[in-house]
């Protein structure tokens, strides 16, 4: 107790933190109980809360059950619960985890650098919000009339900034479910508290919406048009009922990821086309020029936007103005067009390969697009290990979901063969022939 000096919130994360990475207090340790150290501090049981509410976001402490809390880490700053228990598994020989693109099937990025000179303003040190090229070029392909745009370093960078800008920490945020886990990680970083958000197979409920809307949310994270976990699409008409919703509940942010709108066969809409005022809608170019062309779009008023690169001036600023100009020149340029329209019919028909092997074999995948399929299963954890033991690996959908569907995720974007010996062993890892 004589090294807790500093008896507030910050002062009690710092202490506990340095006693944790020092050793002092090992992995193992069971801490006193709340009260009891709020008592021995002589300050609220409220503010020993916090402070462990905090240490545990940085997966430094967690608590298990009656026997009370532990320290689990020695981590120094928050990490990505989800994202790390992913990706720090043993490899497979057959691994299905990677939603990203086949590098065999992007486009050639020497043309887009060949001339940096025709990007203004370069290396002149102004925090502009995007450059022109973008702008005009995302302006003639967006789902709604936006009053102003934004660069940002891809599209999981645009959206943390905008839940940090928007979301104040600790508030009530309605997530479409399943999502991907990268968004439930950033929201346990700001401490929201996730209210799932039902799907079925024209996207998000609107019963749902409205039931989780009215119990506070401060934001609404949705996918308008392609969702990447599922690969299933919105059409018109869902938008319009979820709109209706929206508009009898004028506080919350609505909040639009739109990964994969140029691998989406239909074109992707937006509940900006009804709510204009409190839309932020979020676009990532990573998926069809590459990743390392880390490019993204985001769409609000103009308020919104200021407010986005005023919490973004915290960090790096504005973004690249080079990666900028060349991702405004591959979206005009009609050869990357062709080649990722080529890529989107090799995407289908890979995904059809497999989905065809599945339904020979009594399972119905569904109708989708995208990188992933999302399957339900008999009992999640019996299904990875069954696959696991025959050397493939798939994410479990308890990572990609906040109400804990029992179900597995996998990427088809890199399966050029074996749809058949896959399709055999998902079956019998447990497969629903169809959702319950």
């Amino acid at each position: 107790m004589q090294r807790l000096h500093d008896r507030s919130v910050r002062g009690l994360v710092r202490q506990l933190a340095a006693l944790v990475q020092s050793g002092a207090l090992p992995v193992g340790t069971r801490l006193p109980a709340i009260r009891d150290l709020a008592y021995a501090l002589e300050i609220s049981p409220a503010t020993v809360s916090i402070a462990w509410g905090q240490l545990r976001r940085r997966s430094m402490i967690d608590g298990r059950g009656r026997s009370g809390m532990f320290v689990i880490g020695t981590s120094i700053a928050p990490r990505p619960v989800r994202r790390t228990a992913s990706v720090g598994l043993a490899h497979m020989p057959f691994d299905l985890t990677s939603y990203t693109p086949d590098v065999t099937l992007l486009p050639p990025l020497a043309s887009a650098f060949a001339a940096p000179d025709r990007t203004p303003n370069l290396n002149v040190n102004d925090d502009e919000a995007i450059v022109e090229s973008l702008r005009a070029v995302s302006a003639d392909s967006w789902p709604y009339d936006a009053e102003d745009f934004m660069g940002c370093d891809g599209g999981y960078s645009g959206l943390y900034d905008t839940l940090h800008a928007l979301v104040p920490p600790g508030s009530i945020v309605a997530v479409e479910d399943p999502t991907p886990m990268r968004v439930l990680d950033i929201l346990d970083h700001l401490g929201a508290s996730i209210l799932p958000v039902r799907s079925d197979l024209h996207g998000p409920m609107p019963d749902s919406l409205e039931r989780v809307v009215a119990r506070g949310a401060v934001a609404v994270y949705l996918h308008p048009g392609l969702n990447a976990v599922t690969g299933r699409t919105v059409p018109r008409s869902r938008l319009e009922s979820l709109a209706a919703i929206m508009a009898a509940a004028p506080s919350a942010w609505i909040i639009e990821d739109d990964p994969l709108s140029r691998f989406n066969p239909f074109p992707s809409g937006s509940l900006g086309a009804w709510c204009p005022d409190r839309v932020v809608h979020i676009r990532s170019l990573s998926a069809f020029f590459g990743p390392d062309l880390r490019v993204g779009i985001i769409s609000a008023t103009a308020r919104i936007i200021r407010e986005i690169c005023a919490f973004r001036s915290f960090g790096p600023g504005c973004p690249s103005r080079l990666l900028q100009s060349a991702a405004a020149w591959m979206a005009g340029d009609a050869e990357t067009t062709r080649i990722v329209a080529h890529a989107r019919q090799v995407y289908a028909q890979r995904r059809a390969c497999l989905a065809e092997a599945l339904a020979r074999l009594g399972h119905d995948a569904g109708p989708g697009c995208g990188f992933s399929l999302w399957l339900p299963v008999r009992e999640q954890k019996a299904a990875l290990a069954c696959l696991a033991h025959n050397g493939i690996r798939v994410t479990e959908g308890s990572k990609c979901s906040p109400s804990g569907q029992p179900h597995i995720r996998l990427s088809f974007s890199h399966l050029v063969s074996d749809q058949e010996w896959l399709a055999g062993h998902l079956v019998a890892a447990g497969l629903l022939t169809k959702e319950a």
